[in-house]
């Protein structure tokens, strides 16, 4: 069986298409599990607590995305995770591929289908093991989805990642030290070093409309969560040399942010000078 997670911080009309897309396509053999991250937005609660079919958790706190995932996982039974963002939307039926997947690839411990945009153009949604070189490769846009057919990959998308449970519980879930980004891309390096194949699978495909949950550009707590995990990541995965590189690149992108017009700039890139000096989790919120 496969156990959805759906972690969701405001937007419940996107979860509850989300809910209504997977309903839509398939008739038994799964649950779904939405967590709400301790929503702001008005009536969010309500609406959540009356998502047909589902269990709802309801955090006190927004701890990360992460943690909410875990917390999600610990309430799942399926031998199945599959960690879906609530601004995806299913277009068809995918339960019975992901397991049809898993079943033909036996040394495969993470599946990460297609993502499209809404108008059906590619996403970035799988790459490399981190490296310096690979960073800049994502930022240049290059290769959002390697070829038709499924591959073995360094990492794919969070935003839809189907996961044996025996391999999530294996390394012990998300990383709750990640508050935001890269959480996925360090799952799968630590379910690779337990011995498992991360694969894409592009012939599995859904709809995800992306940044759903961030209205207005990020934040200045948001850029700095941004920086923070990406050092956490290279300092756990990637060689001295590439962590070194990081953190140069880091600095010089960073240090004439110092004397921007904008507070929120200034205040950001203070933050993201310390770390990449120090230790990216000295100042914890």
């Amino acid at each position: 069986m496969i156990s959805v997670v759906t972690v969701q911080y405001n937007h419940a009309s996107l979860t509850r298409s989300a809910v209504e897309s997977i309903q839509a396509w398939h008739n038994g053999g799964f649950e779904i599990i939405v967590v709400d991250n301790c929503s702001t937005e008005p009536g969010a609660r309500d609406a959540t607590s009356s998502l047909p079919g589902c269990t709802v958790i309801f955090n006190p706190v927004n701890a990360g995305f992460g943690r909410a995932n875990n917390l999600g996982a610990l309430q799942a039974t399926g031998e199945i995770l599959f960690f879906l963002n609530n601004d995806t939307r299913l277009t068809g039926s995918v339960f019975p591929e992901l397991e049809g997947y898993f079943a033909a690839h036996p040394r495969c411990g993470v599946v990460g289908p297609r993502l499209v945009n809404p108008d059906g153009s590619p996403q970035r949604s799988t790459g490399k093991a981190p490296t310096f070189l690979s960073l800049l490769g994502m930022k240049r846009g290059s290769d959002p989805f390697s070829g038709r057919r499924s591959s073995e990959r360094g990492w794919v998308s969070g935003a839809a990642l189907a996961i044996r449970k025996e391999a999530f519980d294996a390394v012990g879930g998300f990383d709750e030290r990640y508050f935001m980004y890269y959480e996925d891309v360090d799952l799968c390096a630590r379910v690779r070093r337990a011995g498992y194949e991360i694969h894409a699978a592009p012939e599995i495909s859904i709809e995800h409309s992306g940044g759903g949950s961030q209205p207005g550009g990020l934040s200045p707590f948001v850029r700095t969560e941004y920086r923070r995990s990406q050092l956490l990541l290279f300092r756990a995965h990637a060689s001295a040399a590439d962590n070194a590189l990081l953190r140069l690149y880091l600095l010089a992108r960073f240090l004439p942010e110092r004397i921007s017009p904008s507070a929120g700039k200034r205040n950001v890139a203070s933050a993201v000078l310390s770390m990449a000096l120090g230790n990216p989790d000295a100042d914890r919120h």
